[in-house]
């Protein structure tokens, strides 16, 4: 019980703090929060695209091109942080 709170928590702190201060936040509250949601994606990215690329390996292509696919949003997401456009509209 006490491990589901401290998960719930870190997740707050790491996900939700940031997009607070990515969206009301100037100057360099806005920036330390773009390199925490960057930093975040990044390693969404890269436990996405490993597990993906287990599953295509082990004949399960329709779980690693899902995994596949959350990469490549997870990237175009990176972009619409940084340079608040989005990249597909």
């Amino acid at each position: 019980m006490r491990t589901t709170y401290l998960l719930g928590i870190i997740i707050f702190l790491v996900v939700v703090l940031p997009l607070v201060g990515l969206i009301f936040g100037v100057g360099w509250i806005r920036l330390a929060a773009q390199i925490i949601l960057t930093i975040v994606l990044v390693v969404v990215i890269g436990a996405t695209g490993v597990f993906g690329y287990i599953c295509i390996k082990a004949q399960a292509r329709k779980w690693g091109a899902g995994l596949i696919l959350v990469a490549i949003i997870c990237l175009l997401l990176i972009f619409w942080l940084w340079t608040g456009k989005p990249l597909l509209i």
